[in-house]
């Protein structure tokens, strides 16, 4: 008797009170949507490109791959992480692919041909003209998608990238 009159008294709570509890969500959800938007913002004017570039290691070979290949593995990398939230197996499996045999100077170029791309961080999704998306360089999307562990694998892979 007492839980059907605890449990009508939550309801009718629920039903006289869907107005504030509605506004206090969206309240709460706007708010982290705008400090997600600033926090980004801030770091993008500490470091224009939200991560170190790299440059080329006149030490090691120069790259085997050509323009048309460096492109195509950039949007490749894009395609693959730029989906809602981060990336599944299927996607991780297309980005392992794709820096499988690459060397460090290959992964330079194909982060030059990667260029700076808009990357939402709120979502995890690529855009190509939207205020919310800052450009980021491709170390910063593998850096933003991949755990620690991925990441930590792709440094055996290519060392120095990562």
């Amino acid at each position: 008797m007492a839980v059907s009159i605890a449990k009508e008294n939550k309801n009718n709570f629920i039903k006289e009170n869907w107005k504030p509890i509605l506004g206090v969500g969206a309240t709460l959800g706007v708010t982290y949507v705008i400090w997600s938007v600033y926090s980004d913002w801030k770091k993008g004017n500490e470091n224009p490109t939200g991560n170190l570039q790299l440059k080329e290691d006149k030490t090691l070979p120069p790259s085997g791959i050509s323009d048309a290949q460096a492109l195509v593995k950039a949007n490749l990398l894009q395609d693959a992480m730029g989906t809602f939230g981060k990336v599944n197996s299927e996607e991780l499996q297309v980005i392992r692919n794709v820096l499988q045999d690459l060397t460090y100077n290959d992964y330079i170029k194909v982060s030059e041909f990667f260029g700076e791309r808009g990357y939402v961080s709120i979502t995890g999704i690529s855009k190509d003209s939207d205020w919310l998306a800052s450009s980021k360089n491709l170390s910063y999307w593998l850096s933003k998608e991949l755990d620690s562990q991925d990441l930590i694998a792709l440094g055996k892979i290519i060392p120095g990238a990562f």
